[in-house]
């Protein structure tokens, strides 16, 4: 009977869920403050002050932003699991497959453009690409592995839920030692994945009332296990550490979400796609600002409070340009840039 109630996908509600908002939101603001620090400003300003703060926030959140964003994209891809498989597929792995060959054409012109502007040799963009086809070596690398795993659970969907995720487990946990990147942090993401997308009910359980001894247990269980040192040969996982992280977050967001000062980060996650798409461009292209203009990389070099306020704006601005790319290109006809043109796969009529 557990089995049953645990194993069978079910429905989220139609209503936006705030919290699933405001956890997409928390992921990938994390990962913008992740690709700044090691794509910019290690370059510029690694002896400010401010980078000591930011280290230190991508320590403690390297076992939770990507697990977080899997589990969250599992649980919203659970009812899909129960829907033809045209309807399904159609956004889940078409849609996907689309947006992921699309971006890799343009990041791999653009950095072939970068190295030829620097002089720096490159492969044959073709050869790029079709290697980034089975081998997702760019920063998009999430969107292949949300097709994969989408698979892997629509593939498995009649098999027992226990079945699945103590197979998805072990992957994660063994991934280290047997997988290579970028295969591996695919593999350390399935078991978030599976969970999210076989077991709602957890979620369920989780964001259905207010638990506080989830928030204190996992807390205190999450810090204990930082200072002991929990990322080991995981990179960017620990799925212990991470597996009561993801359960913290998701239990204080349902009770948080909802109130007025959650409001730019519910924003932020409903617009996740074109920040994770465009946040690594931004950095790359400041970059060659400060390289033509070391007047301005000094200055930052040696004003603290300047690279401070310098490091806040470049955030801030990032990710509010990049939902603004997103949204001027609906509104001129660029929606192809973000989204799969529907006449590409158009669903059948259904007879009534």
């Amino acid at each position: 009977m557990l089995d049953r109630v645990t194993v069978l996908p079910a429905t989220p509600s139609s209503e936006r869920l705030e919290w699933a908002d405001a956890a997409r939101g928390l992921s990938v603001t994390l990962i913008v403050v992740l690709h700044l620090w090691a794509i910019h400003l290690t370059y510029w300003i690694a002896d400010a002050a401010v980078m000591t703060v930011i280290a230190h926030v991508v320590e403690w959140t390297t076992p939770l932003r990507i697990p977080l964003f899997f589990f969250v994209s599992g649980y919203l891809a659970a009812s899909s699991l129960a829907r033809p498989w045209r309807e399904a597929w159609r956004s889940r792995v078409f849609g996907v497959a689309y947006l992921y060959l699309l971006w890799v054409a343009f990041s791999t012109a653009f950095f072939w453009i970068e190295n030829r502007a620097y002089g720096v040799a490159t492969e044959n963009p073709l050869v790029t690409m079709g290697r980034n086809v089975f081998s997702p070596e760019t920063h998009l690398w999430y969107l292949w592995a949300l097709i994969v795993l989408f698979l892997v659970v629509w593939v498995t969907r009649a098999a027992p839920g226990w079945a699945v995720l103590a197979a998805a487990a072990i992957l994660s946990v063994t991934a280290p030692f047997v997988l290579a990147q970028p295969y591996l942090q695919v593999a350390a993401a399935a078991v978030f994945y599976v969970a999210g997308a076989r077991f709602p009910a957890i979620t369920a359980w989780l964001t259905s009332r207010r638990r506080m001894w989830i928030f204190s247990a996992g807390a205190v269980v999450y810090t204990g296990s930082m200072i002991l040192g929990p990322t080991g040969p995981y990179g960017f996982s620990d799925p212990l550490t991470s597996a009561v992280g993801v359960a913290t977050i998701v239990a204080i967001l349902a009770v948080v979400a909802t109130q007025r000062w959650m409001t730019v980060l519910r924003r932020i996650g409903r617009h996740t796609l074109p920040i994770f798409i465009l946040n690594p461009f931004v950095f790359i292209l400041l970059n060659d600002l400060l390289l033509n203009d070391p007047d301005l990389a000094l200055w930052l070099s040696e004003h603290p409070r300047g690279a401070a306020l310098y490091t806040a704006g470049v955030i801030v601005a990032t990710i509010t340009v990049s939902i603004g790319i997103r949204l001027g290109a609906d509104r001129i006809g660029l929606r192809w840039m973000f989204a799969m043109p529907t006449r590409w796969f158009r669903m059948p009529v259904r007879q009534p």
